[in-house]
Protein backbone atom coordinates (compact mmCIF):
# COMPACT_ATOMS: atom_id res chain seq x y z
CA UNK A 1 0.00 0.00 0.00
CA UNK A 2 1.39 3.31 -1.41
CA UNK A 3 0.67 6.44 1.11
CA UNK A 4 0.23 9.92 0.51
CA UNK A 5 3.12 10.86 2.11
CA UNK A 6 5.43 8.33 -0.38
CA UNK A 7 3.57 10.24 -2.72
CA UNK A 8 4.28 14.09 -1.60
CA UNK A 9 7.60 12.50 -1.67
CA UNK A 10 8.13 11.85 -5.71
CA UNK A 11 5.86 15.08 -6.07
CA UNK A 12 8.50 16.75 -4.31
CA UNK A 13 11.76 14.78 -5.95
CA UNK A 14 10.75 15.19 -9.68
CA UNK A 15 9.23 19.24 -8.91
CA UNK A 16 5.65 17.88 -10.55
CA UNK A 17 3.45 20.61 -10.98
CA UNK A 18 0.06 18.95 -12.45
CA UNK A 19 -1.29 16.10 -11.32
CA UNK A 20 -3.46 14.05 -14.32
CA UNK A 21 -6.63 12.08 -12.66
CA UNK A 22 -7.73 9.60 -14.96
CA UNK A 23 -10.30 7.21 -15.26
CA UNK A 24 -11.53 4.76 -17.89
CA UNK A 25 -15.25 4.48 -18.83
CA UNK A 26 -16.98 2.05 -20.13
CA UNK A 27 -16.21 2.38 -23.45
CA UNK A 28 -12.18 2.61 -23.43
CA UNK A 29 -11.80 6.62 -23.30
CA UNK A 30 -9.64 8.15 -20.55
CA UNK A 31 -12.17 10.40 -18.79
CA UNK A 32 -10.44 13.28 -15.96
CA UNK A 33 -9.21 16.26 -15.06
CA UNK A 34 -5.75 18.01 -14.40
CA UNK A 35 -5.31 19.34 -11.35
CA UNK A 36 -2.59 21.52 -8.94
CA UNK A 37 -0.37 19.57 -6.76
CA UNK A 38 -2.38 21.55 -3.62
CA UNK A 39 -5.83 20.36 -4.76
CA UNK A 40 -4.56 16.58 -5.44
CA UNK A 41 -3.29 16.73 -1.86
CA UNK A 42 -7.18 17.66 -0.89
CA UNK A 43 -8.94 15.70 -2.99
CA UNK A 44 -6.96 12.11 -3.14
CA UNK A 45 -9.37 10.64 -0.21
CA UNK A 46 -12.71 11.61 -1.35
CA UNK A 47 -11.97 11.98 -5.52
CA UNK A 48 -13.37 14.14 -7.75
CA UNK A 49 -17.31 14.52 -9.22
CA UNK A 50 -17.87 14.36 -12.83
CA UNK A 51 -21.21 13.93 -14.97
CA UNK A 52 -22.61 10.10 -15.03
CA UNK A 53 -23.41 9.96 -18.39
CA UNK A 54 -19.90 9.37 -19.20
CA UNK A 55 -21.05 6.10 -17.79
CA UNK A 56 -23.07 5.04 -20.32
CA UNK A 57 -21.62 7.20 -23.57
CA UNK A 58 -20.02 6.50 -26.69
CA UNK A 59 -16.37 7.21 -27.91
CA UNK A 60 -17.44 10.22 -28.96
CA UNK A 61 -19.57 10.97 -26.04
CA UNK A 62 -23.14 10.88 -27.38
CA UNK A 63 -25.53 11.12 -24.48
CA UNK A 64 -28.06 7.64 -25.50
CA UNK A 65 -31.83 7.69 -24.94
CA UNK A 66 -32.66 7.42 -20.76
CA UNK A 67 -29.85 8.76 -19.75
CA UNK A 68 -31.73 12.43 -19.19
CA UNK A 69 -34.64 10.55 -17.39
CA UNK A 70 -32.05 9.64 -14.45
CA UNK A 71 -31.32 13.63 -13.96
CA UNK A 72 -28.03 12.84 -14.65
CA UNK A 73 -26.15 12.43 -11.38
CA UNK A 74 -22.98 12.67 -10.35
CA UNK A 75 -20.43 10.15 -10.27
CA UNK A 76 -17.13 10.20 -8.27
CA UNK A 77 -13.26 9.21 -9.21
CA UNK A 78 -11.25 8.23 -6.01
CA UNK A 79 -7.97 7.91 -7.21
CA UNK A 80 -5.84 5.06 -6.28
CA UNK A 81 -2.55 5.92 -5.16
CA UNK A 82 -1.07 2.42 -6.37
CA UNK A 83 -1.21 3.77 -9.65
CA UNK A 84 0.46 7.15 -8.89
CA UNK A 85 3.59 7.38 -11.42
CA UNK A 86 5.51 10.16 -12.75
CA UNK A 87 4.34 11.09 -16.80
CA UNK A 88 8.30 11.84 -17.89
CA UNK A 89 6.46 12.88 -21.83
CA UNK A 90 4.93 15.58 -19.81
CA UNK A 91 6.76 18.26 -18.32
CA UNK A 92 6.25 18.53 -14.36
CA UNK A 93 3.24 15.64 -14.74
CA UNK A 94 2.62 13.15 -12.84
CA UNK A 95 -0.60 10.91 -13.45
CA UNK A 96 -2.95 8.47 -10.94
CA UNK A 97 -6.15 6.85 -12.24
CA UNK A 98 -9.12 6.35 -10.61
CA UNK A 99 -12.23 3.92 -9.31
CA UNK A 100 -15.96 5.17 -10.00
CA UNK A 101 -17.93 5.25 -7.49
CA UNK A 102 -21.15 6.88 -6.38
CA UNK A 103 -21.00 10.25 -4.13
CA UNK A 104 -21.50 8.49 -1.75
CA UNK A 105 -18.75 6.24 -1.62
CA UNK A 106 -20.33 3.25 -2.70
CA UNK A 107 -18.16 1.13 -5.73
CA UNK A 108 -19.85 1.96 -9.23
CA UNK A 109 -20.97 -1.34 -10.91
CA UNK A 110 -20.18 -0.17 -13.91
CA UNK A 111 -16.66 1.00 -13.47
CA UNK A 112 -14.32 -1.44 -15.31
CA UNK A 113 -11.66 -0.99 -13.13
CA UNK A 114 -13.98 -2.41 -10.34
CA UNK A 115 -15.08 -5.24 -12.42
CA UNK A 116 -11.64 -6.60 -13.14
CA UNK A 117 -11.12 -5.67 -9.17
CA UNK A 118 -13.67 -8.26 -8.69
CA UNK A 119 -12.43 -10.75 -10.93
CA UNK A 120 -9.31 -10.52 -9.02
CA UNK A 121 -10.55 -10.80 -5.24
CA UNK A 122 -12.38 -14.51 -6.83
CA UNK A 123 -8.70 -15.59 -7.77
CA UNK A 124 -7.39 -14.77 -4.89
CA UNK A 125 -10.30 -16.28 -2.70
CA UNK A 126 -9.41 -19.48 -4.09
CA UNK A 127 -5.56 -19.11 -3.68
CA UNK A 128 -4.51 -18.56 -6.95
CA UNK A 129 -2.33 -14.93 -7.77
CA UNK A 130 -2.02 -13.88 -11.56
CA UNK A 131 0.58 -12.54 -14.10
CA UNK A 132 -0.86 -10.63 -16.98
CA UNK A 133 1.24 -9.18 -19.85
CA UNK A 134 -0.58 -7.38 -22.66
CA UNK A 135 1.16 -6.90 -25.93
CA UNK A 136 0.14 -4.13 -27.91
CA UNK A 137 0.27 -3.11 -31.55
CA UNK A 138 -0.19 0.77 -32.86
CA UNK A 139 0.64 2.77 -36.18
CA UNK A 140 2.82 5.60 -36.07
CA UNK A 141 2.26 8.33 -38.80
CA UNK A 142 4.41 11.25 -40.35
CA UNK A 143 0.67 12.79 -40.30
CA UNK A 144 0.58 15.34 -37.97
CA UNK A 145 -1.88 15.05 -35.53
CA UNK A 146 -3.38 18.31 -35.83
CA UNK A 147 -4.20 17.42 -39.79
CA UNK A 148 -6.11 14.56 -38.32
CA UNK A 149 -7.77 16.31 -35.37
CA UNK A 150 -8.82 19.29 -37.95
CA UNK A 151 -10.57 16.51 -40.23
CA UNK A 152 -8.13 15.14 -42.16
CA UNK A 153 -8.69 11.53 -41.78
CA UNK A 154 -8.91 10.82 -45.20
CA UNK A 155 -5.92 12.23 -45.95
CA UNK A 156 -3.93 9.99 -43.79
CA UNK A 157 -1.17 7.52 -45.59
CA UNK A 158 1.44 4.87 -44.49
CA UNK A 159 4.72 6.31 -43.30
CA UNK A 160 6.31 4.42 -45.90
CA UNK A 161 5.49 1.60 -48.80
CA UNK A 162 7.04 -1.56 -47.75
CA UNK A 163 6.98 -3.81 -44.68
CA UNK A 164 9.89 -4.60 -42.81
CA UNK A 165 9.06 -6.63 -39.69
CA UNK A 166 11.50 -6.82 -37.04
CA UNK A 167 14.13 -4.90 -39.16
CA UNK A 168 16.39 -3.50 -36.97
CA UNK A 169 16.96 -0.67 -39.69
CA UNK A 170 13.71 0.17 -39.92
CA UNK A 171 13.32 0.83 -36.28
CA UNK A 172 15.83 3.36 -36.28
CA UNK A 173 14.02 5.37 -38.39
CA UNK A 174 11.50 6.01 -35.78
CA UNK A 175 14.12 5.74 -32.54
CA UNK A 176 13.56 9.13 -32.09
CA UNK A 177 9.95 8.56 -30.72
CA UNK A 178 10.18 5.27 -29.64
CA UNK A 179 13.37 5.34 -27.85
CA UNK A 180 11.01 8.29 -25.39
CA UNK A 181 8.10 5.58 -24.96
CA UNK A 182 10.66 2.98 -23.71
CA UNK A 183 12.03 5.41 -21.54
CA UNK A 184 9.07 6.50 -20.02
CA UNK A 185 7.84 2.94 -18.98
CA UNK A 186 11.74 1.10 -18.30
CA UNK A 187 11.81 -2.09 -17.11
CA UNK A 188 7.45 -2.54 -17.71
CA UNK A 189 8.37 -2.36 -21.53
CA UNK A 190 10.01 -5.75 -22.77
CA UNK A 191 10.73 -5.77 -26.17
CA UNK A 192 9.58 -3.09 -29.18
CA UNK A 193 9.88 -4.02 -32.84
CA UNK A 194 8.57 -3.07 -36.14
CA UNK A 195 5.53 -4.98 -36.86
CA UNK A 196 3.77 -6.60 -40.26
CA UNK A 197 2.27 -3.09 -41.52
CA UNK A 198 3.98 0.02 -42.87
CA UNK A 199 5.22 2.45 -39.60
CA UNK A 200 3.17 -0.67 -37.27
CA UNK A 201 5.51 -1.06 -34.25
CA UNK A 202 4.78 -3.74 -31.55
CA UNK A 203 6.11 -3.33 -27.72
CA UNK A 204 4.92 -5.86 -25.20
CA UNK A 205 4.70 -4.77 -21.06
CA UNK A 206 6.19 -7.00 -18.61
CA UNK A 207 4.34 -9.31 -16.58
CA UNK A 208 2.87 -8.08 -13.29
CA UNK A 209 -0.76 -8.45 -11.81
CA UNK A 210 -3.68 -7.87 -13.66
CA UNK A 211 -4.58 -4.50 -12.18
CA UNK A 212 -1.05 -3.08 -12.65
CA UNK A 213 -0.86 -4.67 -16.21
CA UNK A 214 -4.21 -2.95 -16.94
CA UNK A 215 -3.14 0.35 -15.49
CA UNK A 216 0.58 0.55 -17.26
CA UNK A 217 -1.22 -0.33 -20.66
CA UNK A 218 -4.07 2.69 -20.26
CA UNK A 219 -1.28 5.01 -19.22
CA UNK A 220 1.31 3.57 -21.98
CA UNK A 221 -1.57 4.13 -24.88
CA UNK A 222 -1.83 7.67 -23.53
CA UNK A 223 2.16 8.01 -23.60
CA UNK A 224 1.97 6.69 -26.93
CA UNK A 225 -0.13 9.27 -28.03
CA UNK A 226 1.45 12.51 -26.64
CA UNK A 227 5.02 11.55 -27.95
CA UNK A 228 4.08 11.26 -31.33
CA UNK A 229 1.93 14.06 -31.25
CA UNK A 230 4.92 16.31 -29.59
CA UNK A 231 7.06 14.81 -32.20
CA UNK A 232 4.55 16.19 -34.79
CA UNK A 233 3.14 13.05 -35.94
CA UNK A 234 0.08 10.64 -35.43
CA UNK A 235 -0.52 7.22 -33.83
CA UNK A 236 -3.67 5.21 -33.54
CA UNK A 237 -4.43 1.89 -31.87
CA UNK A 238 -7.48 1.15 -33.84
CA UNK A 239 -8.13 -2.24 -34.79
CA UNK A 240 -7.58 -2.31 -38.23
CA UNK A 241 -6.92 1.08 -39.35
CA UNK A 242 -6.89 1.14 -42.96
CA UNK A 243 -8.63 -1.98 -45.55
CA UNK A 244 -5.50 -2.33 -46.86
CA UNK A 245 -2.81 -3.02 -44.22
CA UNK A 246 -2.52 -5.45 -41.38
CA UNK A 247 -4.67 -4.68 -38.11
CA UNK A 248 -3.49 -4.01 -34.39
CA UNK A 249 -3.41 -6.73 -32.07
CA UNK A 250 -3.80 -6.55 -28.12
CA UNK A 251 -2.58 -10.08 -27.63
CA UNK A 252 -2.94 -11.15 -23.62
CA UNK A 253 -0.86 -13.63 -21.67
CA UNK A 254 -2.18 -15.10 -18.55
CA UNK A 255 -1.23 -17.59 -16.25
CA UNK A 256 -2.23 -18.34 -12.73
CA UNK A 257 -0.13 -19.14 -9.67
CA UNK A 258 0.11 -20.48 -6.04
CA UNK A 259 -0.86 -17.59 -4.22
CA UNK A 260 1.65 -19.07 -1.22
CA UNK A 261 4.25 -20.59 -2.99
CA UNK A 262 4.07 -18.50 -6.31
CA UNK A 263 4.42 -21.86 -8.17
CA UNK A 264 2.41 -22.22 -11.40
CA UNK A 265 -0.72 -23.83 -11.11
CA UNK A 266 -1.09 -24.21 -14.96
CA UNK A 267 2.01 -26.68 -15.89
CA UNK A 268 1.70 -30.75 -15.01
CA UNK A 269 4.47 -31.97 -16.37
CA UNK A 270 2.74 -35.48 -16.59
CA UNK A 271 -0.45 -34.64 -18.09
CA UNK A 272 -0.94 -34.25 -21.67
CA UNK A 273 0.66 -30.70 -22.80
CA UNK A 274 1.77 -30.08 -20.26
CA UNK A 275 -1.02 -28.69 -19.05
CA UNK A 276 -2.57 -29.33 -15.66
CA UNK A 277 -6.31 -30.09 -15.10
CA UNK A 278 -6.85 -26.98 -14.23
CA UNK A 279 -5.04 -24.88 -17.23
CA UNK A 280 -7.41 -27.06 -19.29
CA UNK A 281 -10.92 -25.97 -17.59
CA UNK A 282 -9.07 -22.25 -17.51
CA UNK A 283 -8.62 -22.72 -21.40
CA UNK A 284 -11.56 -24.51 -22.21
CA UNK A 285 -13.85 -21.92 -20.35
CA UNK A 286 -13.06 -18.94 -22.54
CA UNK A 287 -12.93 -21.30 -25.55
CA UNK A 288 -16.52 -22.02 -24.89
CA UNK A 289 -16.91 -18.04 -24.37
CA UNK A 290 -15.17 -16.82 -27.40
CA UNK A 291 -18.62 -15.73 -28.86
CA UNK A 292 -20.22 -14.74 -25.84
CA UNK A 293 -18.09 -12.49 -24.65
CA UNK A 294 -16.14 -11.49 -27.88
CA UNK A 295 -17.62 -7.97 -27.00
CA UNK A 296 -15.15 -7.23 -24.61
CA UNK A 297 -12.31 -7.82 -26.87
CA UNK A 298 -13.33 -6.35 -30.07
CA UNK A 299 -15.36 -3.34 -28.51
CA UNK A 300 -16.40 -1.24 -31.50
CA UNK A 301 -17.80 -1.23 -34.92
CA UNK A 302 -13.96 -1.12 -36.96
CA UNK A 303 -12.62 -3.91 -34.48
CA UNK A 304 -14.82 -6.53 -36.70
CA UNK A 305 -12.97 -5.63 -39.51
CA UNK A 306 -9.48 -7.01 -38.22
CA UNK A 307 -11.26 -10.36 -38.24
CA UNK A 308 -9.84 -12.12 -41.35
CA UNK A 309 -8.47 -15.42 -42.69
CA UNK A 310 -4.33 -15.89 -42.60
CA UNK A 311 -4.28 -12.27 -40.89
CA UNK A 312 -2.52 -13.23 -36.99
CA UNK A 313 -6.03 -12.26 -35.56
CA UNK A 314 -7.78 -14.99 -33.40
CA UNK A 315 -10.70 -14.91 -35.23
CA UNK A 316 -12.21 -18.86 -34.53
CA UNK A 317 -12.93 -20.65 -31.50
CA UNK A 318 -9.66 -22.85 -31.39
CA UNK A 319 -6.66 -23.50 -29.35
CA UNK A 320 -3.45 -24.87 -29.96
CA UNK A 321 0.11 -25.12 -28.60
CA UNK A 322 2.40 -22.59 -29.74
CA UNK A 323 0.40 -22.23 -32.70
CA UNK A 324 -0.45 -18.44 -33.88
CA UNK A 325 -3.18 -19.38 -36.07
CA UNK A 326 -5.53 -20.35 -32.78
CA UNK A 327 -7.38 -17.85 -30.47
CA UNK A 328 -6.07 -19.54 -27.42
CA UNK A 329 -2.20 -19.97 -28.03
CA UNK A 330 -1.01 -21.99 -24.97
CA UNK A 331 3.19 -21.60 -24.41
CA UNK A 332 3.85 -25.07 -22.49
CA UNK A 333 7.68 -25.20 -22.82
CA UNK A 334 8.71 -24.88 -18.82
CA UNK A 335 6.77 -24.19 -16.02
CA UNK A 336 7.88 -20.64 -15.29
CA UNK A 337 6.72 -19.43 -19.17
CA UNK A 338 3.81 -21.68 -18.76
CA UNK A 339 0.61 -19.58 -19.95
CA UNK A 340 -2.20 -18.95 -22.08
CA UNK A 341 -2.15 -16.03 -25.02
CA UNK A 342 -5.63 -14.45 -25.99
CA UNK A 343 -5.44 -13.43 -29.15
CA UNK A 344 -8.72 -12.88 -29.97
CA UNK A 345 -8.27 -8.65 -28.79
CA UNK A 346 -7.19 -5.81 -30.83
CA UNK A 347 -5.21 -2.98 -29.17
CA UNK A 348 -8.94 -1.22 -28.86
CA UNK A 349 -9.42 -3.20 -26.24
CA UNK A 350 -10.42 -1.65 -22.73
CA UNK A 351 -8.02 -3.65 -20.62
CA UNK A 352 -9.76 -3.81 -17.86
CA UNK A 353 -12.98 -5.40 -19.19
CA UNK A 354 -10.84 -7.70 -21.40
CA UNK A 355 -8.84 -8.77 -18.49
CA UNK A 356 -11.90 -9.38 -16.58
CA UNK A 357 -13.24 -11.20 -19.55
CA UNK A 358 -10.59 -13.84 -19.65
CA UNK A 359 -10.73 -14.53 -15.44
CA UNK A 360 -14.42 -14.76 -15.35
CA UNK A 361 -14.61 -17.25 -18.53
CA UNK A 362 -11.28 -18.97 -17.23
CA UNK A 363 -13.09 -19.46 -13.56
CA UNK A 364 -16.33 -20.68 -15.34
CA UNK A 365 -14.45 -23.34 -17.42
CA UNK A 366 -12.62 -24.42 -14.32
CA UNK A 367 -16.33 -24.42 -12.16
CA UNK A 368 -17.76 -26.81 -14.89
CA UNK A 369 -15.03 -28.84 -15.02
CA UNK A 370 -14.60 -28.84 -18.51
CA UNK A 371 -12.44 -30.45 -20.81
CA UNK A 372 -10.83 -29.27 -24.25
CA UNK A 373 -11.26 -31.09 -27.71
CA UNK A 374 -8.01 -31.99 -29.40
CA UNK A 375 -5.84 -28.99 -30.40
CA UNK A 376 -5.87 -27.44 -33.75
CA UNK A 377 -2.48 -27.49 -35.96
CA UNK A 378 -1.42 -26.53 -38.92
CA UNK A 379 -3.28 -23.44 -40.13
CA UNK A 380 -6.68 -23.49 -38.12
CA UNK A 381 -7.90 -20.60 -40.36
CA UNK A 382 -8.27 -23.54 -42.74
CA UNK A 383 -10.56 -25.95 -40.52
CA UNK A 384 -13.91 -27.00 -42.25
CA UNK A 385 -16.86 -26.06 -40.15
CA UNK A 386 -14.83 -23.86 -37.44
CA UNK A 387 -16.72 -21.16 -35.12
CA UNK A 388 -15.37 -17.86 -36.68
CA UNK A 389 -15.79 -14.36 -34.91
CA UNK A 390 -19.45 -12.73 -35.44
CA UNK A 391 -18.37 -10.19 -38.35
CA UNK A 392 -19.89 -7.18 -36.96
CA UNK A 393 -20.87 -5.17 -33.89
CA UNK A 394 -24.48 -5.83 -33.44
CA UNK A 395 -23.93 -9.86 -34.29
CA UNK A 396 -21.61 -9.72 -31.10
CA UNK A 397 -23.77 -7.35 -28.74
CA UNK A 398 -26.93 -9.61 -29.99
CA UNK A 399 -25.00 -12.95 -29.19
CA UNK A 400 -24.07 -11.45 -25.49
CA UNK A 401 -27.63 -9.83 -25.08
CA UNK A 402 -28.84 -13.93 -25.43
CA UNK A 403 -26.56 -15.51 -23.05
CA UNK A 404 -27.41 -16.55 -19.50
CA UNK A 405 -23.79 -18.05 -19.63
CA UNK A 406 -21.70 -14.80 -20.18
CA UNK A 407 -23.89 -13.59 -17.24
CA UNK A 408 -22.37 -16.35 -15.00
CA UNK A 409 -18.59 -15.19 -15.50
CA UNK A 410 -19.19 -11.36 -16.01
CA UNK A 411 -21.20 -8.88 -14.08
CA UNK A 412 -24.62 -9.03 -15.99
CA UNK A 413 -24.71 -4.49 -15.07
CA UNK A 414 -21.51 -4.44 -17.17
CA UNK A 415 -22.31 -6.76 -19.94
CA UNK A 416 -25.71 -5.52 -20.28
CA UNK A 417 -24.12 -1.66 -20.00
CA UNK A 418 -21.33 -2.55 -23.03
CA UNK A 419 -24.98 -4.26 -24.90
CA UNK A 420 -26.70 -1.04 -24.90
CA UNK A 421 -23.77 1.15 -25.90
CA UNK A 422 -22.43 -1.16 -28.70
CA UNK A 423 -26.11 -1.60 -30.61
CA UNK A 424 -26.73 2.38 -30.10
CA UNK A 425 -23.34 2.70 -32.06
CA UNK A 426 -24.05 0.28 -34.48
CA UNK A 427 -27.27 1.73 -35.48
CA UNK A 428 -25.54 4.94 -35.85
CA UNK A 429 -23.34 3.76 -38.26
CA UNK A 430 -26.00 2.71 -40.58
CA UNK A 431 -27.55 5.61 -40.81
CA UNK A 432 -24.04 7.16 -42.09
CA UNK A 433 -22.98 7.34 -45.82
CA UNK A 434 -19.22 6.43 -46.20
CA UNK A 435 -16.48 7.22 -48.75
CA UNK A 436 -16.76 3.41 -50.37
CA UNK A 437 -20.34 4.29 -51.43
CA UNK A 438 -19.82 7.55 -52.37
CA UNK A 439 -16.88 5.67 -54.68
CA UNK A 440 -19.33 2.68 -55.52
CA UNK A 441 -22.42 4.66 -56.23
CA UNK A 442 -21.87 8.15 -56.54
CA UNK A 443 -21.43 7.83 -60.71
CA UNK A 444 -22.51 4.37 -61.45
CA UNK A 445 -25.71 4.12 -59.30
Amino acid sequence: MITIEEVSTQIEKYGVQTVILAGTDPSGVQRGKRVSVPYFLKCYADGVNFSSYIMTTTTMDEVLPGVFDTGVPDVRGIPDLTSFRIAPWEDDTAICLMDWHYPDGRPHPLCPRGELKSQVARLRGRGYSELFSLELEFYLFRTPLATVRAGGWATIEPSQKDIHCYSVIEGFHWESVVSQIRASFGEQIEGCMPEWGPGQFEINLYRSDAISMADTAVIFKIAVKEIAAKAGFSATFMAKWHEDHTGSSGHIHQSLRDAETGGSVFYDEARPHRMSRLFESYTAGQLQLFRPLILLFAPNQNSYKRFQPDSFAGSTQTWGIDNRTVTYRVINTSESRCRLETRVGGADVNPYLAFAGCIGAGLWGIDQDLSLPPPGTGNCYNIIGVVTAPRSLEEAARELADSATAREAVSPAVLDNLVRIALWESDLFKTKVTDLERRRYFEMA
